[in-house]
C-alpha cells in the first residue's frame, strides 16, 4: 500500500457483510489499515476475509483460539497501532484486547443505542413494527454495546423494509460514517465520545434460523415477522405437512369468518386466512422442492380452496 493518504494506523476487525462493505470503503479512501482479524477459521466468513483482505494486499492475524489470548494480544499491541475498528464481531473483546491501540476500538451497531443492544437489531427492529431506525458508532468496552457512542444517524424505514435491505443499507452508512469519523480524528488527535443513557431499553437477542408462523397472528404482525426473517432466516408455515418458506408477501387487513389457516381466493388473489385478514404469498420455498412466485406454485402443486396450510 505504498499510495496510503491517512498516517493513523488501524486495525481491522470483522466479519461479512458488514466488514466487506467498511474494508473496501476505509481501502479505497486509502487509510492506512496495518491488520486485518477475521474470526476463528471454524467460523465460514473467516475464509472470505482473509481472502479479500489479502488480495488487496493487507496483512491478516488469526489467532490460535480466542483473539484475547496473551500471545496474539502482544502481536496486536506491537504494532503501534492508533485506532481500531471492530465490524460485526460475536466475540466480546477483553479489556487487555481493547487497549492494544492507541485510541482503543470503535464499534459499529445497527440501532439508536441504547435500544436494541444484541446480536440481531435488524429482526426485532422491523419484527416490533418500528418505523425508524439507525445506526451507532461508540467506543467498546468489557462489554457488548454499551461504550460511549461517538456517532448516531437516525432514518425512517420503508413500510416494506425487510431485514435484507436495512442490513444492505446499514452497511453503506456504516462505510461513510466511519470514514468521516477516521478522517476527522486523524485531524484533531482525538475522539469524544457521550455515555449512553440508563436504564431498561428493548434488547434484540439471537434469533432461531427456523421461525415457525402462527397463523393466528394479527395478519399485521405475521407480515413483520415474513419481512424481518427476509432473506436470512427461515420463516415457515406447513402445505401438506411440508415446510413451506414464506419469503416475500402482501397482506390485506379486513375481518372475515373464515378458519384460520385455509387457502383462499380473496379479491381474485392466492391467499391465506389469518387472523384478521389475509396473507398473500408472493415468494415461496417448499422444503427442497424449489423457489416459487404465486403463478409457479398454483401451476405446480394446484393448491384447493379450503385446503388446509400450517400444523
Amino acid at each position: 500500500m505504498s499510495d496510503i493518504k491517512h498516517e493513523k494506523k488501524i486495525v481491522f476487525v470483522g466479519m461479512p457483510d458488514m466488514a466487506l462493505v467498511c474494508l473496501n470503503r476505509l481501502f479505497r479512501d486509502k487509510f492506512n489499515i496495518v491488520a486485518v482479524i477475521p474470526p476463528h477459521k471454524s467460523n465460514p466468513s473467516s475464509q472470505t476475509i482473509k481472502i479479500y483482505a489479502e488480495a488487496m494486499g493487507l496483512n491478516v492475524y488469526e489467532f490460535e483460539n480466542s483473539p484475547n489470548e496473551n500471545e496474539f494480544v502482544e502481536k496486536i499491541k506491537n504494532l503501534e497501532a492508533d485506532i481500531g475498528v471492530v465490524c460485526s464481531y460475536d466475540i466480546l473483546l477483553s479489556k487487555d484486547f481493547l487497549n492494544t491501540t492507541r485510541e482503543g476500538y470503535i464499534n459499529c451497531h445497527p440501532s439508536i443505542l441504547p435500544e436494541y443492544r444484541g446480536a440481531n437489531p435488524y429482526h426485532h427492529i422491523i419484527r416490533n413494527m418500528e418505523e425508524k431506525s439507525g445506526i451507532t458508532l461508540h467506543m467498546m468496552n468489557e462489554s457488548f454495546d454499551t461504550g460511549d457512542i461517538v456517532y448516531q444517524r437516525e432514518f425512517l424505514l420503508d413500510e416494506k423494509e425487510t431485514m435484507g435491505t436495512l442490513f444492505n443499507n446499514c452497511n453503506y452508512m456504516f462505510a461513510d460514517a466511519l470514514a468521516d469519523i477516521l478522517k476527522a480524528y486523524e485531524e484533531k488527535g482525538e475522539l469524544q465520545g457521550t455515555p449512553q443513557k440508563q436504564g431498561e431499553f428493548k434488547r434484540a437477542p439471537k434469533v432461531a434460523n427456523e421461525i415457525i408462523l402462527d397463523l393466528n397472528l394479527p395478519v399485521k404482525e405475521l407480515d413483520c415477522m415474513i419481512r424481518a426473517s427476509n432473506p436470512f432466516y427461515t420463516c415457515n408455515t406447513f402445505f401438506r405437512a411440508i415446510p413451506w418458506r414464506i419469503i416475500l408477501a402482501d397482506y390485506a387487513e379486513e375481518n372475515h369468518d373464515k378458519p384460520v389457516g385455509q387457502i383462499a381466493s380473496h379479491k381474485g388473489t392466492f391467499a391465506i386466512t389469518v387472523n384478521g385478514g389475509y396473507l398473500y404469498p408472493r415468494v415461496t420455498q417448499l422444503a427442497t422442492w424449489g423457489f416459487f412466485d404465486t403463478e409457479a406454485f398454483i401451476k405446480r402443486f394446484n393448491p384447493q380452496i379450503g385446503e388446509k396450510v400450517g400444523l
